[in-house]
């Protein structure tokens, strides 16, 4: 009896194993921000659509040659006995390109997507040319007039202004500059929200990526529908 027991234990086990199988994730479309120099670590943004519940994000390779980029965002499908409801499940990779010279690039994803890269030569041997505010989420507070939120770590610094850069197509990317206003900047963290307005007449999508510069060298990025927002 003891013996059946453990077997059955061992095949319920074997039966409740997840396969995985990993595939090329299904991009839809490559926002590339403007505003990037030589000093920057570059990113870009790719989204997309699973098919259903069942996928997920696995893993992003970059490979630089040259003036060339090549990116892969694969997917992982796990193939499970739960149900797999067909539904469209919307996913965002925010890929990290890294530092480039200046120059203009090609990017390719998944051998499906492309755009170019413009990387402009940096005025200042510093890591940026510009400290920027420590930005964690953006919020709508009317028709054009949005809040980013974040923290100000000391009150050695604070908000400068904040510059809108537009890449013409589908992206608006957001620098909130920032002042140092003493050199003693004891650690005191504060949360702060700078107003702005962003304009979208001259992008060509209903679907723009807002991407806010951050003080950790990286980005907030979020897409919107504005047609969800009438």
């Amino acid at each position: 009896m003891k013996k059946q027991m453990i077997f059955a234990a061992m095949l319920l086990a074997s039966m409740s194993q997840v396969k995985a199988e990993v595939t090329l994730a299904p991009v839809k479309h490559l926002y590339v921000p403007n505003g990037f120099d030589s000093n920057d670590s570059v990113e870009v943004v790719v989204t997309g659509n699973f098919p259903n519940p069942c996928y997920s994000r696995n893993t992003v390779s970059v490979d630089v040659k040259g003036d060339q980029i090549a990116v892969e965002v694969s997917s992982i499908r796990r193939d499970t006995k739960a149900a797999c409801p067909m539904m469209l499940v919307p996913f965002k990779e925010v890929v990290s390109v890294g530092n480039l010279q200046g120059g203009t690039y090609d990017i390719v994803v998944n051998d499906k997507l492309t755009e170019t890269l413009t990387i402009s030569e940096s005025t200042s041997n510093s890591i940026d040319d510009h400290l920027y505010a420590a930005i964690d989420q953006v919020e709508q507070k009317g028709a054009n007039e949005y809040v980013l939120q974040g923290w100000r770590y000391s009150n050695c610094i604070d908000i400068d202004r904040v510059d809108v850069v537009s890449n013409g197509k589908d992206t608006l990317s957001v620098l909130p500059v920032m002042k140092q206003l003493s050199s003693f900047c004891p650690m005191k963290m504060m949360p702060v929200a700078y107003s702005v307005k962003l304009d979208f007449s001259n992008l060509k999508t209903k679907e723009p990526l807002i991407h806010v510069r951050t003080m950790d060298g990286k980005s907030y990025n979020t897409v919107l529908n504005l047609e969800g927002l009438k």
